[in-house]
């Protein structure tokens, strides 16, 4: 009897529309063999076969991108709008850096004291009771 492995996981199971490949990659990959050929026979009499074999992977490698690449279970131009948005259109609220309270504190009490008292806890002047020998 044949033994056949089920995977415990069928949410990366894809359904295949012709050969091994989904109906997505199918017409991302016809999309950019019309744009790639065209543009390549377009250019080839003007820049020369070397530029216009550059022009046909420059044309056709976006689409082989968006057709195959795939990040946390998202197609690529999902992803790239969630990052546009996460990063330019909604940028953080909140800002980077904290507010020190001991400094505001710091600076309050050195505006509040005299003019003529300095520093130490005691206001003697003298600075610490360590520091001071007499």
């Amino acid at each position: 009897m044949a033994y056949v492995d089920i995977p415990k996981d069928l949410t990366d199971i894809r359904t295949k529309f012709m050969g091994n490949f989904t109906k997505r990659q199918c017409i991302c990959f016809g999309l950019g063999i019309l744009a790639g050929f065209s543009s390549y026979f377009a250019v080839r009499p003007i820049v020369g076969t070397t530029g216009a074999f550059y022009v046909l992977i420059a044309l056709m490698a976006p689409f082989f991108l968006f057709g195959i690449m795939e990040k946390d279970g998202l197609p690529l131009e999902v992803y790239l709008l969630n990052y546009i948005r996460h990063r330019y259109a909604y940028p953080q609220i909140r800002q980077p850096g904290c507010e020190n309270i001991y400094d505001y504190y710091r600076a309050a009490s050195m505006r509040a004291q005299p003019a003529g008292r300095k520093g130490g806890r005691n206001g003697s002047g003298k600075g610490n009771r360590r520091n001071n020998k007499g």
